[in-house]
């Protein structure tokens, strides 16, 4: 059988390697429009801060690897329709050669796009996205060639956070805009205090609850105009979320779901028999509430890949629903999250409460100890635990995953209360952050 796979990062390539472990007889084909192929995306800001010397070490396989164990990589080729009745795909080389390709089974993990926002500017030279390695070496390479002192960072998102960080590191100068008066948007407005004070202390400029005009220039970037006032800047990276790459599905037949994802079930497989998807194109289901969810993680991105690649080559695996842990690093702290937020859980129609609790991250007498604010959200009639968030210490919160496993078999704040956590001073203090929020909500 042929299987191939159109897009070669983190979903696409997780399924290649995962269809060739299931299936050694298969042949397994991947197009890849980029000149890279599995790489770290999430350690891009890591490289960009030059915490990362070289974006070589960010690459984790290379074609020849795959190539040893019976992949055929193609990169420069990028998928341009699919045949889904005749089970065909229609690629492109950047030369512009063209090939019909026939296929027994199909991955598309095609990723998504930067969203650009629709002002004027925003095509001038020393605009940036990061979503692709080549993004994050094209920005590396201008701050060093223009000597970049003052930078603007559109939105303020998990990726917003982690390249004002990087540029301050690099003793840049940083404007952070985001419409949200109270960023990350990812948490409740009263877990993000910590970052505004962060934000402060490394003295980056805030207009947060503002509307960027318009970017200024000749030739390259000059200013960012907000709201009516003129910051002048050297570079400018607009990180306001992405969009699913979906349309070539959508021109197939294939069904689209939550924000435009291609629409899988457990398998992974679309709405075509024999046609799955993985990746920043598709959606999970969220374990709270069943419903799909769209989240373009890294960590999903391969677990999708996983999945998607064994039932490609011919067995059975299930993506199971998730809890959208996921967490950041802002300067030394950190936010992570699990489940829903108060405001989503309101949204969705529970009954909820909740509780903040603000704690020591390790013995307060241990040196560098740090409070941390951990707040859960449940159902008021059943106790049933609906989420977290934890900010403070970046070393601390990484316990959201106590959570995230809690969430998966649907347990209550009480369940929480039960866990027995580790204990020593230089990890916790003898009640742990976790424990005192869910005695807190218990009491409630």
């Amino acid at each position: 059988m042929r299987i191939v796979v159109i897009g070669g990062v983190a979903g696409g390539m997780s399924a290649a390697a995962k269809a060739r472990r299931t299936n050694k007889d298969a042949e397994i084909v991947v197009f890849e429009k980029g000149r890279f192929v599995s790489y770290g995306a999430c350690g891009m800001p890591y490289f960009l801060s030059g915490e990362i010397e070289s974006y070589e070490e960010l690459i984790v396989r290379k074609p020849e690897d795959f190539e040893k164990a019976g992949i055929k990589v193609n990169l420069g080729w990028e998928a341009k329709e699919i045949d889904a009745k005749n089970f065909k795909v229609i690629v492109e080389s950047r030369e512009g050669k063209k090939e019909e390709v026939s296929f027994d089974s199909l991955v598309i993990a095609t990723g998504a796009s930067s969203r650009r926002l629709p002002i004027e500017g925003v095509d001038l030279k020393g605009v940036f996205t990061l979503k692709s390695l080549d993004d994050g070496i094209a920005i590396k390479n201008y701050i060093s060639d223009k000597k970049v002192k003052r930078a603007a960072v559109i939105g303020a998102g998990f990726i917003g956070l982690e390249l004002i960080d990087a540029f301050v590191r690099q003793g840049i100068e940083v404007v952070s805009i985001d419409i949200v008066p109270s960023p990350p948007p990812q948490f409740d407005d009263d877990m993000v205090d910590f970052v505004k004070e962060k934000a402060d202390e490394n003295k980056v400029i805030t207009c947060w609850g503002s509307k960027v005009d318009r970017i200024e220039g000749g030739d390259s970037v000059e200013a960012v105009v907000v709201e009516g006032e003129r910051f002048p800047v050297d570079m400018v990276v607009l990180s306001v979320g992405v969009s699913p790459n979906s349309e070539i599905a959508e021109r197939a037949g294939i069904e689209l779901s939550v924000a435009s994802a291609i629409k899988v079930d457990e398998r992974m497989q679309t709405s075509v028999e024999g046609i799955y998807a993985a990746g920043d194109c598709t959606h999970s289901y969220s374990v709270v509430t069943g419903k799909p969810i769209y989240l373009p993680l890294g960590s999903l991105a391969n677990r999708h890949g996983r999945v998607a690649g064994t039932n490609a080559a011919g067995k059975n695996a299930v993506m199971h629903p998730v809890a959208g842990s996921s967490i950041v690093k802002f300067f030394d702290i950190g936010l992570a999250r699990a489940g829903l937020t108060e405001s989503e859980a309101k949204s969705e129609g529970f009954d909820v409460a909740s509780v903040v609790i603000k704690a020591y991250d390790k013995a307060h007498y241990y040196p560098g100890a740090g409070k941390m604010k951990v707040k859960l959200v449940w159902d008021k009639a059943s106790g049933r635990l609906l989420g977290a968030q934890l900010a403070g210490p970046y070393t601390g919160v990484k316990r959201i995953d106590v959570v995230a496993s809690l969430l998966i078999k649907r347990a209550t704040v009480s369940d929480l209360k039960s866990v027995d956590l580790a204990y020593a001073p230089p990890f916790s203090p003898v009640w742990d952050p976790l424990s005192i929020a869910a005695n807190q909500a218990v009491k409630d």
